[in-house]
């Protein structure tokens, strides 16, 4: 799995492919490519009409991803905790294992008097695969709370 963020290229679509993005009012498009334009010898480099509901609207092969607001293939996802996009093919165009997900007994207890930082950075050592997760910023985030609740509770 790759995050995806700024100008990428995407792989050349074929006829009949399906895109989604978010609108504007939060409502999910789906789209599909009805027109491929571009050389053979370059697959990188294509322009594809593709049709939506409301139309007809353009993507190209150098698009530049910015938001949930893009139009991306149909299988990638967005992360609101990341703010990007998530393609579930690795380098070689397969389909990449789910990572497994943290709980919160996986995550260190912080110590009393330790500052959130450092109890951050002693997490990421002691838990393997802990760092890149895209979990990882809410599950510490609700330990380091569920540790604040426990000691107002006392």
């Amino acid at each position: 799995m790759q995050t995806i963020q700024g100008t990428v290229v995407l792989a050349r679509p074929a006829l009949g492919d399906h895109y989604h993005r978010y609108s504007l009012n939060g409502l999910y498009e789906e789209s599909m490519v009805i027109s491929l334009l571009g050389p053979e010898n370059h697959p990188e480099q294509w322009t594809a009409a593709v049709m939506t509901r409301n139309g007809i609207e353009f993507v190209s092969g150098s698009s530049e991803i910015r938001g949930k607001f893009d139009w991306v293939p149909n299988e990638w996802t967005f992360d609101d905790v990341l703010h990007s996009w998530i393609n579930p093919r690795d380098e070689n165009g397969e389909i990449a294992g789910e990572l497994v997900p943290f709980e919160e007994k996986d995550i260190p207890t912080p110590k009393v008097g330790e500052k959130y930082m450092s109890w951050r950075a002693r997490a990421y050592r002691e838990v393997e695969g802990l760092r890149g997760h895209k979990s990882t910023p809410l599950l510490l985030k609700k330990v380091w709370k569920a540790r604040e609740l426990t000691a107002v509770a006392q």
